[in-house]
């Protein structure tokens, strides 16, 4: 699907501050507020919600209540309108996670969906965990075909180096 001058409208509880900053950086798409699209949208229920943004045109849904989507009535609504959901999971109440996620996974998805058909995709963000940059690093060394302690004890960092200010390192 071609994403040039594609309006996707936007659930309640995205940071608008931070979208409209995001409009530089994204302007194949304009993310657009139900609010700003038409007040009283914000209102409906999700199933009402679907069959309105049809009717207004849109192809798109973004939103952070991806629990609608285990609901038969608001799937039965969202497949009737050929609605795209764009659902992110696992963001509890925290916008700016939903919004950075968004960011990460809209426009791959924008890509793979197909025009007329009803398709939802799932954004899950997740916390990294932690990585020991040992493992990393024997893992670098065994690609060399080193010793992970030979290859350490060539390039590790001296007291000298780490004490040096690194205003040194710019001449």
């Amino acid at each position: 699907m071609e994403a040039e001058g594609l309006v996707l409208p936007l659930d309640v509880n995205f940071p608008e501050p931070i979208l409209e900053g995001m409009a530089e950086w994204m302007p194949e798409v304009e993310l657009r507020p139900l609010r700003l699209i038409d007040g009283r949208l914000t209102e409906l229920d999700d199933r009402d919600l679907a069959l309105a943004l049809r009717q207004e045109g849109y192809d798109w849904l973004i939103t952070n209540n991806y629990k609608m989507l285990r609901n038969p009535h608001e799937l039965a609504a969202i497949m009737h309108a050929h609605l795209h959901v764009f659902a992110i999971e696992a963001t509890g109440h925290d916008p700016v996670r939903a919004t950075g996620a968004l960011l990460l996974d809209l426009l791959p998805a924008i890509a793979r969906a197909t025009a007329g058909k009803s398709e939802i995709f799932f954004s899950r963000p997740r916390s990294p965990d932690p990585n020991d940059p040992w493992e990393h690093f024997t893992k670098a060394a065994v690609n060399r075909h080193e010793e992970p302690a030979d290859l350490y004890a060539r390039v590790r960092v001296t007291d000298e180096e780490a004490a040096r200010p690194w205003t040194d390192a710019l001449d």
